[in-house]
């Protein structure tokens, strides 16, 4: 019983934490989705957090004064009766059902175990970014593992699953806020986000991996993009979609790609604002650039997998473009499509979107699409490990956050079908 109010209690802690007042998010011009620009605003904050090494006693009351200053202003701007509402509660009962099941079965996925877990522990037990060179896989970068410690010390039990929950929340939070763009009945959108959650359910959906934190930020991104196509190269616009990217940098080294991946998709979006397309990539290549410097700083390695793609050699080409590999690769990208539906769906989708409406957009998020299913390719074709064992444990995960960077295309799709036309 007392697990169950505390899990309650940090439900509460973590709506009101990401939930920032309207005189916040009304400089960037996201208030219609306060939620997810309050989750990238409060995920920013923590990140720098980390790199000023702040011990988690003085980062614990930062975040319970933000909590305190939100809840104040939730009542005076009456902002309040955002959840009072059925869809919501639906959205809350989803994500204390989830979380109880985190409580009762606590395995954790290998990776997870492994490496993101042990980060975890070196904040939890007084460490810093600093000290992390000297644990398993330095190439991993640390901000999952940082909020993991976080949330977890913020928690009233100190039970590692605490910090489990605010990755299961924003998760969800994410995939709530981006299906408010689907132009359907609040019953509809009730049935669709339960179905969603059904079909992303997976055995490392709870587990500690980082994927539902890129999945999570991607879907953000999203959420940002529908909210300003028309007037993405925004300096407001360009700053929040930075921050995403930025934060996204510190969570899997691979997210680096797809974010690219899809700057490059809006940038197709319109070529014709120059000035608009070049400061977007060069905001691009200077939170990548400075993602390095920062790396270097505090001793962590740069490489995109420790072990693997540093050694690829050119001569060895007809190696790597070998049929066997080719073929082996191909047949487990379809394996994970089955293990991932969510990507059926999308592949699906993305085709009916470009034949309906061949318009601007569904171009983009074909090329997106098409962009990023070739770099999974790449990824195993290219490596050094046993592809067989670099397939089997990891492109499930790849082809997860794949997911996330394309989950714009279930949306575009339904509106589609509905002849309403948002983009």
């Amino acid at each position: 019983m007392v697990e169950i109010i505390a899990i309650i209690l940090q439900i509460f802690f973590i709506t009101i934490l990401c939930f920032f007042p309207k005189k916040i998010v009304n400089i960037s011009g996201q208030i219609n989705i306060i939620q997810p620009i309050s989750i990238i605003y409060i995920s920013i904050l923590l990140l720098f957090l980390s790199f000023v090494c702040l011990d988690l006693s003085y980062v614990k009351i930062i975040l319970i004064t933000i909590f305190l200053i939100n809840l104040f202003f939730l009542f005076k701007e009456k902002n309040y009766k955002y959840f009072i509402n059925y869809r919501f509660i639906i959205f809350l009962t989803v994500v204390f059902t989830l979380s109880l099941n985190i409580a009762v079965d606590l395995k954790l996925g290998w990776d997870a175990q492994n490496y993101w877990f042990m980060k975890s522990l070196n904040f939890t037990n007084g460490g810093n970014i600093l000290d992390l060179q000297n644990f398993p896989r330095p190439d991993y970068p640390h901000f999952g593992s940082y909020l993991w410690a976080v949330f977890r010390s913020v928690s009233f039990l100190d039970h590692e699953y605490f910090g489990r929950i605010f990755y299961l929340y924003i998760f969800l939070a994410s995939i709530y806020s981006i299906l408010n763009f689907i132009e359907i009945s609040d019953l509809n959108k009730n049935i669709l986000f339960l179905l969603v959650v059904i079909i992303l359910n997976n055995n490392y959906f709870l587990s500690g991996y980082q994927e539902i934190l890129v999945f999570t930020y991607a879907i953000i991104v999203g959420c940002i993009f529908l909210n300003n196509n028309k007037k993405i190269y925004q300096l407001r616009n360009l700053i929040d979609l930075s921050i995403c990217f930025f934060i996204i940098f510190w969570i899997k080294n691979e997210a680096i790609i797809f974010s690219f991946l899809f700057l490059i998709s809006i940038v197709f979006l319109n070529l014709k604002d120059k000035k608009g397309v070049f400061t977007l990539i060069t905001i691009f290549t200077f939170l990548f650039l400075f993602k390095i410097i920062l790396a270097k700083i505090f001793g962590l390695d740069t490489n995109l997998q420790s072990g693997n793609y540093e050694n690829f050699q050119i001569e060895n080409l007809n190696h790597y473009f070998s049929l066997d590999r080719i073929l082996i690769v191909l047949k487990y990208i379809i394996i994970s499509f089955v293990k991932v539906p969510i990507s059926i769906i999308l592949t699906v989708g993305v085709f009916v979107n470009y034949f309906i409406k061949p318009n601007k957009v569904n171009k983009i998020m074909l090329l997106n699409f098409t962009l990023c299913l070739m770099f999974v390719a790449a990824a195993y074709i290219f490596t050094n490990f046993p592809i067989k064992f670099h397939l089997v444990t990891s492109i499930d995960r790849l082809i997860f956050e794949f997911a996330g960077f394309n989950f714009l295309i279930l949306v575009i799709l339904l509106n589609n079908f509905k002849n309403k036309k948002i983009i």
